[in-house]
């Protein structure tokens, strides 16, 4: 990575009728996703928090979810560097 690195303490996944063991694949499915498009900023950052919602689709399969999901969180974790975390 050019910058440094990302550790992810906790990847939390509510879904709304979704039994908690697939709720955990599906936090899997995203983080895989996730891993291979970040690109941190140099320097050491940490957020406390961060949320973001996507709904699911009529007929969309969790491989299509989790791609969405990770296409919204991997742009907010890339623009976080010291600067914008001491906010």
């Amino acid at each position: 990575m050019p910058g440094g690195r990302v550790v992810v303490d906790r990847l939390v996944v509510r879904v709304t009728g979704m039994d908690p063991i697939d709720a955990q694949e599906l936090a899997r499915a995203i983080a895989s996703r996730l891993a291979p498009t970040l690109t941190p900023a140099p320097g050491e950052a940490s957020l406390d928090r961060l949320r973001v919602e996507v709904e699911a689709r009529p007929g969309e399969t969790w491989d299509a979810l989790a791609a969405r999901a990770a296409r919204q969180l991997a742009p907010l974790l890339n623009r976080v560097g010291p600067a914008q975390a001491a906010r």
